[in-house]
């Protein structure tokens, strides 16, 4: 990342609402906002923070009723981007306008489906996200799930002893290895609560060789957001069709 690159969501917030990047459309209708008035609503922060909790709610219970075959209750589960797409595009939202308690558990959710669909590499970063946000005594139970979705990621990469070594972290805590493959992680009652350094060191890396952290999902939040302002300018070509 480039050292004059945002490093906050709301550095990097005023820099997309300053220019003509944000696809304010498309960012209001995920969280359920009316997109004709969409330019003036993510301007008001308080309002915008609560409509992205009020939308991380709707999505988690979609990604429930998906996994459970019922039929979806919530425009979201529409959406052709769900539930990666969208999950990314909430965890962008989450971020931009910094609502951090919401971020483990999405960032969870999306890292695993990332994971089944063999995108390693951006997993991670989002394996990342977790650690980044998630508190001792908030998000235990999606902190640890990220730490045994690690496992699965450094066993794929073929580095075994790394994958060793954060199991025995888990067992030692009586937290189970496949705690990341529920759909809604939940600890056994003998579990410790997370110890905020498992994770230290035991990311794997890129291609390039550097490590995973919080500013590579910032440096894809902006490709995100540039793939969505394209998006909506071709729903608006269509429309003028």
């Amino acid at each position: 990342m480039s050292e004059n690159a945002p490093r906050t969501g709301s550095e990097l917030r005023r820099r997309l609402l300053a220019g003509e990047d944000l696809p304010v459309e498309r960012i209001a209708r995920l969280i359920g906002l009316d997109p004709q008035a969409a330019e003036v609503q993510l301007r008001e922060p308080e309002r915008i923070r609560e409509a992205v909790r009020e939308a991380a709610a709707r999505y988690h219970e979609a990604v429930e009723e998906q996994r459970e075959g019922r039929a979806p209750t919530t425009p979201l589960a529409s959406d052709p981007d769900f539930p990666t797409g969208v999950g990314m595009a909430l965890v962008g939202a989450a971020l931009l306008w910094e609502v951090p308690e919401v971020v483990p558990r999405l960032a969870l959710v999306v890292a695993a489906d990332l994971t089944a669909d063999g995108e390693l590499e951006l997993a991670a970063s989002y394996v990342a996200l977790v650690r980044e946000t998630a508190l001792p005594g908030r998000d235990d139970a999606a902190a640890w799930a990220a730490q045994s979705l690690l496992v699965t990621l450094f066993q794929r990469t073929g580095d075994a002893a790394r994958a060793e070594e954060l199991s025995r972290d888990l067992v030692a805590h009586g937290v189970p290895l496949d705690l990341w493959q529920q759909a809604d992680p939940r600890l056994p009652d003998d579990s410790l609560a997370w110890h905020g350094g498992a994770f230290e060191g035991g990311i794997p890396p890129r291609r390039d060789e550097r490590g995973l952290a919080f500013e590579d999902v910032h440096d894809y939040l902006r490709i995100l957001l540039r793939d969505m302002r394209r998006e909506q300018e071709a729903e608006d070509d269509a429309a003028g069709l």
